[in-house]
């Protein structure tokens, strides 16, 4: 009897302490359960940001606009180096002026003489403008100064210009000036100042010119070309011997290389 009652007990002291364990199992179950909720919860976030980083680099991604479309962008090139409206430039080239080449002065000619000197005067030539750019049509203001020898040639007046934006890398352009001219150290047939007193020489002209303009940085480029110009000038003087006022022309041309530097700073 006591065997029996002693089997019994150690039958009910194993069951309380499988039922002692089962709540810390649970617990265990329940700690994991929320460890891999956290762990998940965690996650999520993660992936949901990395979306919204990847939507914000998309958004940002092409900061350029697009060139397409644009009238004043014929070419990528010009439109990105040299786009300006105001141009602001120094010219210097060679020039040569045959002075007598359409229309020789007659001198003494009253007298019996008729002497027709022919002049042709070399020399460097600079020059400034300032002027501004609509589309392919430009307008604007030129000064030049041709060093020549023994008098120098003065020029001042208008230049209006044509330019072709199509070609990549170089632009041609053209361009129709009119102008008034002017003598400086002497008129422009030295043997005036031997004969009149008081000489001054005045007139004016118009040119042509053609050349190419190249690109060099957003608000720099460079142009080489040439010019002719017709010029028309009128001597004035006092006659001592016939104790009167006297006057006489020549219609002459001259043609000059062209170097430029443009600046556009707008």
């Amino acid at each position: 009897m006591a065997r029996v009652i002693m089997v019994l007990s150690m039958a009910l002291l194993l069951v309380s302490t499988v039922e002692a364990q089962d709540p810390a199992t649970e617990l265990d179950t329940a700690a994991e359960a929320a460890d891999s909720g956290a762990a998940e919860a965690v996650v999520e976030p993660v992936a949901v940001d990395e979306a919204s980083v990847g939507e914000v680099s998309l958004a940002y991604e092409d900061p350029s606009p697009s060139d397409e479309g644009d009238p004043d962008c014929l070419t990528k090139v010009y439109c990105k180096v040299v786009k300006g409206k105001l141009w602001i430039e120094g010219t210097f080239g060679p020039a040569k002026f045959n002075a007598t080449k359409f229309r020789t002065i007659n001198l003494l000619e009253d007298v019996g003489g008729n002497l027709s000197p022919s002049v042709v005067v070399s020399g460097p030539e600079f020059g400034a403008a300032i002027g501004a750019q609509f589309k392919i049509f430009s307008i604007g203001a030129r000064f030049k100064y041709a060093k020549f020898d023994p008098f120098d040639l003065l020029t001042a007046g208008l230049d209006f210009g044509f330019l072709v934006k199509k070609v990549p890398f170089v632009a041609p352009y053209a361009r129709f000036g009119l102008y008034y001219n002017t003598t400086r150290g002497g008129t422009v047939l030295p043997v005036l100042d031997q004969i009149y007193e008081d000489t001054k020489t005045n007139g004016g002209g118009a040119s042509i010119g053609a050349g190419v303009r190249v690109p060099v940085i957003k608000w720099l480029s460079i142009a080489i070309g040439f010019d002719y110009t017709f010029v028309a000038l009128y001597v004035t003087g006092f006659d001592p011997v016939e104790n009167e006022d006297v006057g006489n022309g020549t219609i002459g041309g001259e043609i000059s290389g062209t170097f430029t530097l443009t600046v556009h700073p707008i």
